[in-house]
């Protein structure tokens, strides 16, 4: 009876661990992105209407449309190394 008690014990205090690391984990704002053109295609944010805006790693990434998501999700490190760039000028 004592080791279901620890048990129990044991699993609460480990559930109350991982839900305190789960919300400091989400706290984090993604770094902002820059652009003001969609870093796939070239075109300019907003003129096929309102961007795809998402976070990848902790970066925030704006695409002009959802058919731009297919080829950043292929080669992201390409488009994120442009993305930063931006944030760095």
């Amino acid at each position: 009876m004592k080791s279901l008690k620890r048990l129990c014990v044991f699993s609460l205090a480990l559930a109350a661990l991982a839900l305190a690391s789960t919300s400091f984990a989400g706290d984090k704002t993604p770094k902002a992105d820059n652009l003001t053109t969609c870093p796939v295609s070239g075109e300019k944010l907003g003129e096929m209407g309102k961007p795809l805006v998402f976070t990848y790693e902790d970066q925030e990434v704006k695409l002009c449309c959802k058919s731009c998501k297919k080829d950043f999700d292929k080669d992201p490190a390409k488009y994120l190394k442009l993305i930063r760039a931006a944030d760095k000028k």
